[in-house]
């Protein structure tokens, strides 16, 4: 991972090359790798290379509008993130910086592809197979397809974010990442906002992945707030496997409990109280 940092930060021309290449996370991360060390003036040249041949095969046809648009708001969330992070310093900001982009990105590509759930079955019936009648009975409305790209669409560009970071780290700051992890905290009203409108969300099932991004900021503070606990006490990886474990099981559920404790300690600030 270090000898790929370096061979991105050796250059411009080395940075747009990883990125081009579109390897899934590692190209975004070294447009996010870019915007932070270097700011807005080489993260949005190194952005512009990024999405050229998105918009080529786009254009050409050999790329659907839907890719396109999911590759464009992809990078386009990543290096709007590193640059909230760069400038404040702050990844409850970034995280929200990602999250908003990301799900206006996707709105954006379903406005102009026609809608995503006809984009997404049109696919799956140039396929072939039974893949579009599953689909219909996964995402039964426009609402659940967009809010679940968008739902995935933010996470995949704060992973590309957080393993950005990560490199600087490893670069210019060694052990920094860990620690300014370990103190996400969530400011209370947009924790308490996230809450409500997880639970509203909840209640109707068109917009249960809409609760679902505007929770997940605060849910990533929850899982900082475990990642914290675990580092503290010495408990090894065996915890944190487990509940990357069971996120990947039982999302949705971990998700509202991770909310409810990120919203809890931005109440009462367990880290705070813990060291007294």
């Amino acid at each position: 991972m270090r000898a790929l940092a370096e061979f991105i930060m050796r250059g411009r021309v080395r940075a747009v090359l990883i990125t081009v290449v579109g390897i899934p996370l590692i190209s975004p991360a070294a447009l996010g790798l870019v915007s932070l060390r270097r700011g807005a003036n080489d993260g949005l040249m190194v952005l512009a290379w990024a999405i050229l041949p998105v918009v080529a095969a786009g254009l050409s046809g050999y790329m659907s509008p839907l890719m396109a648009g999911l590759a464009g708001s992809h990078f386009a969330a990543v290096f709007c993130g590193a640059l909230a992070l760069r400038g404040s310093r702050s990844w409850a900001a970034a995280l929200v910086t990602v999250t908003a982009v990301a799900a206006a990105g996707i709105l954006l590509t379903a406005h102009f592809s026609g809608g995503l759930l006809n984009s997404l079955l049109e696919v799956a019936e140039a396929s072939g197979g039974d893949q579009a009648e599953q689909l219909r009975k996964i995402f039964a409305s426009e609402s659940l397809a967009t809010g679940y790209l968008s739902w995935v669409s933010a996470i995949t560009a704060s992973l590309a974010l957080v393993l950005a970071r990560y490199w600087q780290a490893l670069l210019y700051n060694p052990g920094g990442f860990r620690q300014e992890f370990h103190q996400l905290r969530m400011p209370l009203p947009l924790a308490a906002v996230a809450m409500l409108v997880w639970v509203y969300c909840l209640v109707s099932t068109d917009y249960v992945f809409w609760g679902a991004v505007v929770a997940f900021p605060v849910v990533v503070g929850g899982i900082a707030l475990i990642h914290w606990l675990v580092g503290s006490r010495n408990w090894g990886l065996a915890p944190l496997v487990a509940l990357y474990v069971t996120l990947v099981i039982a999302a949705l559920p971990m998700a509202g409990f991770l909310c409810g404790l990120a919203l809890i300690d931005s109440w009462i600030d367990i880290r705070g109280r813990t060291a007294k």
